[in-house]
């Protein structure tokens, strides 16, 4: 009886981390979720690594990009915040990333937690509100500057590699 087939993934759209956080596992009837870089993707096919008592299930219902970037298993890692990350790093996301858009089908993103502009009922206030208290200063630059930083800081390393790749060809002779 326990095994089911799995039910087809379910489009979230765009959530908070706080709704997020409801698709930890704890609930055995919801799907198991997980987001990089604001991309969540449907893990509920490793139950065994991402569910309760596996060994990644610290990472269910987060954005673990900065644990994952880092090896990191620290509560302060578990983070969508990939500001300062190294060019080491920001390879290694790519590669979870990869591996994520690869294995599991994503079903949304998370709702970037910026300042409400005229009380605009975008994001609920309470939301907003919690997650601007708990970070005041990064979460807007969490958002907007990750992504093109990281794609440039890769984008720099890769010309840094091609750099040096005469030096390697002369060590053959």
């Amino acid at each position: 009886p326990e095994a089911e087939p799995l039910p087809p993934p379910v489009q979230l759209g765009e959530v908070s981390e706080e709704e997020l956080r409801q698709y930890d596992g704890s609930d055995p009837k919801k799907p198991l979720l997980m987001a990089i870089k604001g991309q969540i993707y449907d893990v509920t096919q490793s139950r065994m690594f991402y569910g309760p008592g596996g060994p990644y299930a610290l990472f269910a219902g987060k954005d673990a990009s900065r644990a994952l970037a880092k090896m990191s298993f620290e509560p302060q890692d578990l983070t969508g915040d990939i500001s300062g990350l190294g060019p080491f790093e920001l390879d290694a996301l790519q590669d979870w990333e990869y591996k994520f858009m690869g294995k599991y089908v994503k079903v949304g993103t998370v709702k970037k937690t910026v300042p409400v502009e005229d009380g605009a009922p975008s994001t609920s206030p309470e939301t907003t509100e919690t997650t601007a208290a708990a970070e005041p200063e990064k979460a807007p630059a969490t958002e907007e500057k990750p992504r093109e930083v990281s794609s440039e800081e890769v984008k720099e390393k890769e010309d840094a590699v091609a750099a040096a790749a005469p030096d390697e060809g002369a060590k053959e002779s």
